[in-house]
């Protein structure tokens, strides 16, 4: 349970919400898959459970079971996992009806804007995971629904459960408190547990990446004009593809097969998705060289298309030319100029050049194995060979290197106030349950559940 500046283990376990997640982790999948087509609901009308004066029905059980899947993206359950679904959701409502009615009986109310917030929240995150509206709405008539039925289906749960989160802030978070004095007993309790902190390397990089020659563009695109002139004279585009292509879908006349938004390259996708059936692209640039697109069919979410690719990718001399650029750089480092400064004018890593060239704080596990035995040899200050990655070539230097060591107090101290805050709020939310599952009547009837 180590608290260090390399790892944020036990920041990870502060609960927060202990009721913010939608169903509990116990039912959480690691894999998800896709929604399968034709998956449909059967609501059936039973009481599922009675919490005092409420029933959840089965057909509730079915809609929380339905959401669950259309926001986690599972499929392909077997019916043991079903029912283990099923058994959480069922103990999840439970717990949350009778939060919720210790919310009316306290005359707890909710802003109406709580509620639009987090609905356009949902339905923003279901967008994100289908890929586009388009697909959302594709996805649920699939299940015989609309997008307005959906949020319907969400109302009365996201009411439920942001009565329950605020009974939880209120009678759980509200009454806890963690003082420094109690930091410092268990930091003094558990030093050798929390305060592990693993030899760690601080690296900068400079990255050079295989430019492609000018005048391998320039013959690839002189290749794609002639295509296109050819593809203009009428020529059949999967000959075209057959004869020119350099993908692998050329033996199949260049067919790409259907296929939904975000499958291709942003600038394929961009412009098919912008086309017409039936209507030829001019030449597309990509990473991978210049396409030209044929739109064969297409609906609101997929487009089955064909192309021609002209590939253009790195050369043996490209690569000479970045390694030996590489070189030049490193020499100039070691001739003492400036490494953020060669960093910032020279590097091909967009996400580090700013910042002159600064990659962060590894340690033995996370240093990638092409850099790790690179790192470790390297003394404070010093500079690497040329190595090589799979973006292009870097030059490393190692700017701080730290032991493995017992981390202070001070830096562990806010990580260990939320660890112990946590532990608190996980108890204190425990004890809230059974007091109201002794105070408030419950009959779980769903033979979903079984007993404890």
């Amino acid at each position: 349970m180590a608290l260090t500046r390399n790892t944020d283990a036990l920041a990870a376990v502060v609960v927060t919400l202990l009721l913010a997640a939608f169903v509990s982790p116990v039912i959480a999948q690691e894999e998800a898959a896709p929604l399968e087509s034709g998956t449909t609901r059967e609501l059936v009308d039973g009481i599922a459970a009675v919490v005092g004066d409420e029933i959840i029905l089965e057909s509730e059980v079915d809609e929380e079971f339905y959401i669950y899947q259309m926001r986690s993206a599972t499929s392909g359950l077997s019916p043991d996992d079903v029912a283990r679904v099923r058994s959480g959701i069922v103990r999840e409502m439970v717990n949350e009806m009778l939060l919720v009615a210790m919310a009316h009986r306290d005359t707890l109310q909710l802003d109406p804007r709580e509620l639009e917030e987090e609905m356009e929240a949902r339905v923003a995150e279901l967008v994100e995971r289908h890929g586009s509206e388009e697909a959302l709405d594709a996805a649920l008539a699939q299940e015989g629904l609309t997008l307005p039925e959906l949020r319907d289906l969400y109302a009365d749960e996201i009411e439920r459960r942001l009565l329950a989160e605020k009974v939880v802030r209120s009678k759980v978070h509200g009454k806890i408190d963690v003082t420094w004095g109690e930091v410092e007993r268990y930091y003094a309790e558990h030093t050798e547990e929390v305060g592990q902190s693993p030899e760690a390397f601080l690296v900068a990089g400079i990255m050079l990446m295989p430019k492609i020659a000018e005048d391998a563009k320039q013959a690839a695109i002189d290749r794609m004009m002639e295509v296109s002139a050819l593809l203009a004279a009428g020529e059949p585009f999967d000959e075209v593809a057959r004869q020119y292509s350099d993908d692998g879908s050329a033996a199949a006349g260049g067919d790409l097969g259907t296929f939904g938004r975000g499958v291709m390259v942003p600038e394929v996708d961009d412009a098919v998705f912008a086309m017409e059936e039936g209507e030829v692209s001019g030449i597309i640039p990509t990473r991978f060289g210049f396409h030209i697109v044929e739109v064969l069919g297409k609906t609101d979410t997929e487009v089955h298309a064909r192309h021609i690719l002209a590939r253009v990718a790195p050369g043996p001399e490209d690569e000479v030319r970045a390694r030996a650029t590489a070189e030049s750089l490193r020499q100039r480092a070691l001739d003492g100029e400036d490494f953020a400064e060669l960093a910032r004018l020279r590097s091909d890593d967009p996400a580090t050049r700013e910042e002159g060239g600064v990659l962060g704080w590894f340690t033995h596990e996370n240093l990638a194995p092409a850099f790790r035995d690179v790192i470790i040899e390297l003394p404070p200050g010093g500079v690497s060979d040329v190595t090589a990655g799979e973006a292009g070539f870097y030059v490393l230097k190692l700017l701080e290197h730290q032991e493995a060591r017992i981390a202070t107090l001070d830096e562990v101290r806010e990580n260990l106030k939320d660890y112990l805050f946590a532990r608190k709020a996980e108890e204190a939310y425990g004890k809230l349950i059974d007091r109201l599952s002794q105070e408030i009547f419950i009959d779980i009837r769903t033979g979903m559940v079984p007993e404890e």
